[in-house]
C-alpha cells in the first residue's frame, strides 16, 4: 500500500466566486480505505467531483498514476476514478437494470462483447440476476444502491468514490453494502467513502480525512482523528460509541490502556471476556 495512486496539490474550487475547496493537498495510496468526513457543506462532494474530472478546479493539480490530469485527461480520469452518488435516483437513468449497468461501458467505446461481459460480471458481483429486467426506479433503496455500485464497477475504475453509501438504508441493507465495500477493497480497489457515520468510519477506514469549510483540517488513522477534540468540534463529529465505552473501561481500570482499541462492539465484548478470564481454562 506504498504506491501513490492519486495525488492532489493545492486544489481550490469555487461556485460563482464562492470558495468551496481551499488549497487541498493529499496523496492516496493504492488499496487504501479512506473515510471522508465533515458536516454538510464542508466540501466533500465537490472534492469527489473534482477527483473524477466532472468538475475542473480553478487552482491546483491532480495526478493519477504519476501523470498530471489536465483538461485533456478528464475523460480518462472519469474512467479510472468512479463516483457513486449518494442519491441513487440521480444516477439511474435506464429502463431496466441491465441497460443501466451497460450505459457506462458503452460510452467508453468498448465492443458489444466486452460490454456484455462487463455487465454480466457486475450483475453477478452485486447479486442482481433476479432484478436485471426490472426498472431501477421501482427497486428498493438497498437494491438501487447495489445497482448504482454495479454501474461504476462495470467501468472497472481503480478508485471508487462513494458518497454516503448507507444513507437512508435499513440496517440489513446497510450491512450488505458495507460487506460489498470490504470485498471491493480486498480485491484491490481503492475506496474513498464520504460518510457522517462515525461508527462505520471507525471500524472500516484505514485513514480518515476531515473537511471543514472547504479546508482539509485533519488526516490520520481513525483512532488518531477521533481523539482530536478540536477537530471533532469543528467538523461537528462525535466520538465512535466503541471508543467511548472502551475509554470509560480504561478510566475505571477494568481494561488496560495499551494496544489498539477494539473496532466493533463484538470485538470489545471478546476482549472484556478474555481479560475477565472467562475464556481461560
Amino acid at each position: 500500500m506504498d504506491e501513490v495512486l492519486l495525488e492532489v496539490k493545492g486544489l481550490s474550487f469555487s461556485y460563482d466566486k464562492k470558495p468551496v475547496l481551499k488549497n487541498i493537498s493529499l496523496s492516496v495510496r493504492r488499496g487504501e480505505k479512506i473515510a471522508v468526513m465533515g458536516s454538510n457543506g464542508a466540501g466533500k462532494s465537490t472534492f469527489f467531483l473534482n477527483l473524477n474530472g466532472v468538475l475542473q478546479a480553478g487552482q491546483g493539480e491532480i495526478f493519477f498514476n504519476g501523470k498530471r490530469a489536465g483538461k485533456k485527461e478528464r475523460k480518462g480520469l472519469q474512467r479510472s476514478v468512479g463516483f457513486v452518488f449518494q442519491d441513487a435516483d440521480s444516477q439511474l437513468i435506464a429502463s431496466n437494470v441491465r441497460a443501466e449497468i451497460s450505459f457506462g461501458p458503452m460510452n467508453m467505446g468498448l465492443s458489444k462483447q466486452e460490454v456484455a461481459e462487463r455487465v454480466k460480471e457486475a450483475i453477478e458481483y452485486l447479486s442482481l440476476s433476479d432484478l436485471q429486467d426490472r426498472p431501477p426506479h421501482y427497486l428498493s433503496g438497498g437494491e438501487k444502491k447495489r445497482v448504482s455500485i454495479a454501474d461504476i464497477l462495470a467501468m472497472k475504475p481503480e478508485i471508487f468514490l462513494i458518497d454516503e453509501p448507507m444513507a437512508a438504508l435499513d440496517p440489513m441493507n446497510a450491512e450488505k453494502v458495507e460487506q460489498i465495500l470490504y470485498r471491493l477493497n480486498k480485491e484491490g480497489k481503492t475506496l474513498l467513502v464520504a460518510t457522517h457515520d462515525v461508527d462505520f468510519a471507525y471500524r472500516f477506514a484505514d485513514r480518515v480525512l476531515v473537511f471543514s469549510d472547504g479546508c482539509l483540517i485533519a488526516d490520520g488513522t481513525p483512532q488518531e482523528i477521533f481523539n482530536l477534540e478540536e477537530v471533532m468540534e469543528r467538523a461537528h463529529l462525535k466520538k465512535p460509541s466503541v471508543m467511548v465505552i472502551w475509554e470509560a473501561l480504561i478510566k475505571a481500570r477494568l481494561v488496560g490502556g495499551e494496544g489498539e482499541y477494539p473496532l466493533t462492539s463484538g470485538q470489545a465484548a471478546e476482549k472484556i471476556l478474555e481479560l475477565s478470564g472467562v475464556f481461560k481454562e
